[in-house]
This record gives structure tokens, sequence and C-alpha cells, in this order.
């Protein structure tokens, strides 16, 4: 079965796109997509932003479990939860 790129909830969509356009700006390509578009980034450009949105997605879903929220992190999650990590 071929995959879709509809999002589940239709309404959601322009609220991924702020949150696409939001990142980009935190990553200081907001700039250039607006001025040449999506279609002439990166992959590597356009996966950070896809890995950021993720990223901020599992956090708020993470905090609406839990009942409170959360800042953004900083820094990886293996690094955040190195086992290995002396305190």
């Amino acid at each position: 079965m071929a995959r879709s790129n509809k999002p589940v909830n239709p309404g959601s969509a322009s609220a991924l796109d702020r949150m696409k356009y939001e990142i980009a700006g935190e990553l200081g390509i907001a700039d250039r997509v607006r001025s040449q578009g999506w279609a002439t980034m990166t992959s590597a450009d356009c996966g950070r932003v896809g890995g950021q949105m993720v990223r901020r997605m599992i956090e708020q879903y993470e905090s609406g479990m839990s009942g409170t929220t959360t800042q953004a992190t900083s820094g990886t999650l293996t690094a955040q939860y190195d086992a290995n990590k002396q305190p």
C-alpha cells in the first residue's frame, strides 16, 4: 500500500506549516526559504527542520501526558540520558 502525504487531521496542515517556518527561522534559513522556496533547499536543511519538528512534537506529547509544560531541550537526547554520564 502506498503512503499518503495527507495529514491524519486535515486541520493540522496550517499548524505544521507554521511550525516548519518557525523552526526554519530558529535555524537561520527562513529568509532563504521565503525567497527561494522549499524546493531549492538542501536535503540536510530540510532534514534539520523535520528533525526539530519531530522533537518538538514528541516533547509536546510527553508534556501533555504528564500534565506539565516543558521548555525545548538543548543538545541531543542521548547526551541528556547518557548512562555513563558522571554527576
